[in-house]
């Protein structure tokens, strides 16, 4: 596909795809957390198809949530929900640690695919165990 530049060119998007938005795990996804999706999605900056958009990992500090307009709150909890929900994983929990600061690591997940199903593997951002440093 070539790019096109220009009057022409499209604008910068992040692709929901119909099999993610007519997923059980979208539809039940609750209304903050399904806003908060797309500003996931877009971290990543591998094209859609690309095998590796699975395996970077990213971070999304609540500073940038803030900035985004979400309360400190309901941004917890729309990290809370995609991890629930099997949209996005952890990879290691931020915070203050000793003397540095650190930021909250994840990475996209295709759990929700199986969402419901008895294949569904459920993770919890609370229970979640940060690796040692």
């Amino acid at each position: 596909m070539k790019r096109r530049k220009g009057k022409n060119a499209l604008p910068p998007f992040v692709p929901l795809t119909w099999d993610m938005l007519n997923g059980l795990a979208y539809k039940n996804l609750p209304a903050s957390a399904a806003k908060g999706l797309p500003y996931f999605l877009g971290k990543v900056k591998r094209r859609y198809d690309d095998p590796e958009r699975y395996s970077d990992v990213f971070h999304f500090p609540y500073s940038e949530g803030k900035r985004l307009g979400f309360a400190l709150a309901t941004f917890s909890k729309v990290i809370q929900d995609l991890v629930r929900f099997g949209f996005v994983d952890p990879v290691d929990k931020g915070g203050l640690r000793s003397d540095c600061k650190s930021y909250n690591l994840f990475k996209l997940s295709r759990r929700w695919e199986s969402y419901p199903t008895s294949h569904f593997e459920p993770l919890e951002w609370r229970c979640f165990i940060p690796k040692p440093r």
